[in-house]
Parts: C-alpha cells; sequence; structure tokens
C-alpha cells in the first residue's frame, strides 16, 4: 500500500522546488489533482480518484504541454498513463490503459488570481486497445504560487 503514494510523494518533492504547486478537485468524478508547475511551458500532473475502495484506486500521470498560455487562460495537452498499484496484490496488470488530454485553466476572477477553473476532454483507451470512452472533466484548482511572478 505504501508504494501507491510514490509518485504523489514524488511530484510532490520535484514540485517543491517550483513552487507552483496546484491542487485541483473535478466533483463529479471525484477527482483530486496535484499538477506542477501549471504556468510553465511543460508541467506535470498527478491524479487519484477519491470516494472509492483502496484495492480500486485509479492514479493517473501525464506530463502536459501548455500550447498557449494568456493572463486569463492556459490551453493544454499531454499524454498520459492510467494504473491501479493496487493491483499488483491481487496479480492484476498495474497498468489500466492510456489517454491524450485536452484542457483549458481559466482564471476568471482577477482579485483571486489563485483560483482556477479546469476543463478536460481526454480520450482514453485501455491498455489492451480493445475499448475506451471519451471522458470529459470540470473542476476547480487552486495555484500555491505568486501570481504575479515572471513565467
Amino acid at each position: 500500500m505504501k508504494r501507491a503514494f510514490l509518485p504523489l510523494i514524488g511530484l510532490l518533492l520535484f514540485s517543491s522546488g517550483y513552487c507552483q504547486v496546484a491542487v485541483s478537485y473535478f466533483p463529479f468524478q471525484a477527482i483530486l489533482s496535484v499538477s506542477a508547475p501549471v504556468d510553465k511551458l511543460v508541467f506535470i500532473d498527478y491524479k487519484l480518484e477519491t470516494n472509492t475502495f483502496f484495492s480500486n484506486m485509479n492514479m493517473e500521470f501525464s506530463p502536459k504541454l501548455n500550447l498557449v498560455r494568456r493572463e486569463k487562460v492556459n490551453y493544454y495537452t499531454g499524454l498520459g498513463w492510467n494504473f491501479n498499484p493496487m493491483n499488483a496484490y491481487a496479480n492484476l496488470p498495474i497498468s489500466n490503459g492510456y489517454f491524450v488530454d485536452f484542457g483549458l485553466r481559466a482564471k476568471p476572477f482577477a482579485q483571486l488570481k489563485n483560483l482556477h477553473v479546469v476543463f478536460e476532454l481526454s480520450p482514453y483507451v485501455n491498455s489492451n486497445f480493445t475499448g475506451g470512452n471519451l471522458r470529459s472533466r470540470l473542476g476547480v484548482a487552486w495555484s500555491f504560487h505568486n501570481p504575479n511572478a515572471k513565467k
């Protein structure tokens, strides 16, 4: 069970050097996300399904590329991997599938520059490439950095 949190710990240690960690929550899918550094050209995203049994706690890891970075909105894309480390205890494959994220991170409030609205479209295919779906996510994020810092 300790191994399940190693990617999250690694992401937090990696991102602490950038001081731009953003925590997002997608309430309709019960997904918690930690990303860093979200305003740079390239950033890392780690998602964790919450509100589920530990044995079914799927995770996602994805490097992302900000295609457009503006004051009020960033448009990004990234390839990713969906996995469940707990599957190893049941002698099941750890890998669940692969995806591509297309998203935007809007900053609609001038007084709350650290508050973001996040929307993603994410085509997903299972690891056997025998099925998939188009996922959509809508959530809110808080970025723990100085919004006036240079990009």
